[in-house]
């Protein structure tokens, strides 16, 4: 059967979250879900989120944590691996592109629409969570990475290697985030040596296994730029990493409160 990836959200107001019934003509029409849409080969399903909510809803999302592991359902038109994170909205009006109606209401009252099958299994998790308490983080903190098979060894086990390479894909889409990519850099002379980087594995992961990044500021000195990385599989800790960073010009050493002041000022709203 046809594998279709897909990232839905619970976007959130208070204590009520959106639902949207699917507009006739497509799969699915006149059933209830989550906001959402395919996931493109290789991309983060956060940025999967932040385009479709554009397109669906005519507003801009921020999105936040994972829900629960990767939901499987199949349908008669493949079968779906549901990828499922809070989310809450820039703005408050909503341009109905995909949908014939929505609504606003808590997991327990909108349970008795006709929703897709795949839906249920967020809605009972969903009862079971205070949502008016709810914190949705800046997404410029958080990366999901999918375990791809070249990144396993004989054992089926991912190599050691790729999470250094997966911070470097968090710390990358993090510092773009922040306004400070590293074209940006290159274009004033400025490279960022790494000084340092070290790994504690705490549990395996495998081929398929979506890996949620969360990434901090832990350590801001005058010359010295030290981030953390704590990589959850499931909701279970797979490995903590860290990396120092230093920033030089012209092979000489930059000082952050002196040369990089708007950048080390970006930085402190990310420190621990």
């Amino acid at each position: 059967m046809k594998q279709i990836h897909v990232a839905a959200a619970v976007i959130v107001n208070h204590n009520q979250i959106l639902a949207g019934q699917r507009a006739s003509g497509r799969l699915g029409e006149g059933a209830w879900e989550l906001p959402g849409g395919k996931i493109h080969s290789g991309e983060d399903p956060r940025e999967t989120l932040q385009r479709e909510i554009k397109e669906e809803l005519g507003v801009a999302a921020v999105i936040g944590e994972r829900v629960l592991p990767t939901i499987v359902h199949p349908y008669p038109w493949g079968e779906v691996h549901l990828q499922v994170f809070y989310a809450r909205l820039r703005q408050t009006t909503l341009t109905p592109n995909a949908h014939d109606q929505f609504k606003w209401g808590t997991p327990q009252a909108l349970a008795d629409l006709a929703w897709l099958p795949a839906a249920r299994p967020v809605l009972a998790a969903l009862a079971k969570v205070d949502l008016s308490q709810l914190t949705i983080d800046d997404p410029a903190q958080l990366y999901t990475h999918t375990v791809e098979y070249y990144e396993t060894d004989r054992m089926g086990i991912t190599h050691h290697s790729n999470y250094v390479r997966w911070m470097e894909a968090a710390r990358t889409r993090f510092l773009a985030a922040i306004g400070w990519d590293y074209r940006q850099f290159e274009a004033r002379g400025i490279i960022s040596p790494v000084v340092a980087v070290n790994c504690r594995y705490k549990h395996p992961t495998t081929f398929g296994d979506q890996v949620d990044i969360r990434l901090q500021v832990k350590q801001l000195d005058r010359i010295r730029l030290t981030l953390s990385y704590q990589m959850t599989c499931q909701g279970q800790i797979v490995c903590l990493g860290e990396s120092e960073h230093c920033f030089t010009k012209d092979q000489q050493l930059l000082r952050l409160d002196r040369d990089l002041t708007d950048f080390a000022a970006a930085l402190r709203q990310y420190q621990a």
